[in-house]
């Protein structure tokens, strides 16, 4: 009795340390962090993350090509805010 009353902690103990190693790397994907989004015709299509939207005050906007058409962007899929920038000019990307 004695034995599995000693021996009992010790396995459960030397388990917890062994699992404690076997975690993952806990850091986001950079797939994932790499993209923006725009909503065409009611689906949404990935593009290249867009450095140039930065600031406050009006939605970020891309054009696809110099004559295409021009959306909002979104920094993740199923957002209902896009992302904000400082000028009202859309950004012109290569489709």
């Amino acid at each position: 009795m004695k034995i599995r009353t000693l021996i009992f902690p010790m396995l459960v103990f030397v388990c917890a340390i062994g699992m404690a190693f076997t975690t993952t790397d806990l850091k986001e994907d950079p797939k994932e962090q790499a993209n923006d989004y725009i909503l065409v015709n009611g689906s949404w299509k990935a593009i290249s993350e867009q450095e140039d939207c930065f600031g406050t005050g009006t939605d970020c906007r891309v054009q696809l090509g110099t004559n295409g058409p021009v959306y909002d962007l979104y920094d993740e899929m199923g957002d209902e805010e896009p992302k904000q920038s400082g000028t009202d000019e859309p950004i012109i990307i290569n489709p």
